[in-house]
């Protein structure tokens, strides 16, 4: 996904010979947005390895069929909290489950109904109160699946606020999980940028002065000081479009 990653060569070939064969794989003439999934499942499938990645597909089939932009949006949040984690010294393995929970972190809305994931306007309240299940409903959905507990807690706890106001839970501060108040913030940045049925993209500029507005309130500060270094340095755009 990025440009300049420091993933040593030895370990992209073992996770290339790790990667399931599918048909579309096989397929010459697979489109971009074919392209654009198997990169999905991909990227999923590396980060999991043994973790039922078939069962694993089909919700990913399930969720991309609802709503494509899920798959584009968690593709560049998983990318944009790993150059985050990184610049926050996180291990390597905190890394991995970081980007498959971010890649995972809107599994949830597969339980939402569509007249309210796309809908073009604002949600009323009651509404929202639908929209808000949707990091449970992930929890839910992974339940099943072994050796995600903490990828659990972590989209669990995705749309939790620094002071306490998000949730679902309501937990605050360093109470969140770092994966946590990480992804937060990498899914905000991805989600003001991004044009929507019901908005437009936000400048860069107007990004960075949201985010320090709500330092310490939405956001951790310290997160929020790193996000604001690493837009300084090129941010979103020093990474490469979806189909490379």
């Amino acid at each position: 996904c990025a440009r300049g990653t420091d993933d040593s060569d030895t370990e992209r070939e073992v996770i290339e010979d790790t990667m399931p064969t599918t048909k579309l794989q096989k397929t010459p003439k697979a489109n971009s947005a074919d392209r654009g999934v198997l990169a999905w499942f991909g990227r999923i499938c590396r980060l999991l390895r043994g973790t039922h990645v078939e069962s694993m597909q089909a919700l990913l089939a399930a969720v991309d069929a609802k709503d494509s932009y899920t798959r584009t949006h968690s593709m560049n949040v998983a990318a944009y909290a790993d150059a985050l984690a990184r610049r926050m010294d996180m291990s390597a393995q905190d890394r991995r489950t970081l980007q498959a929970a971010s890649l995972l972190h809107d599994i949830g809305k597969i339980g939402i109904p569509d007249r309210i994931l796309n809908k073009p306007g604002k949600l009323t309240e009651e509404e929202f109160n639908v929209m808000r299940r949707h990091p449970q409903m992930g929890v839910d959905i992974l339940k099943p699946f072994s050796g995600l507990r903490d990828h659990r807690r972590i989209i669990l706890h995705h749309h939790e606020r620094y002071d306490g106001g998000g949730y679902p839970t309501g937990c605050r501060g360093e109470d969140i999980p770092l994966g946590s108040r990480i992804l937060a913030a990498a899914d905000a940045v991805d989600t003001m940028l991004s044009r929507r049925t019901y908005k437009e993209p936000m400048t860069t500029a107007d990004v960075r002065r949201e985010l320090v507005s709500q330092a310490g309130i939405q956001f951790d500060p310290a997160v929020v000081s790193v996000t604001i270094g690493w837009m300084d340095d090129g941010g979103p755009e020093s990474f490469l479009p979806l189909e490379n």
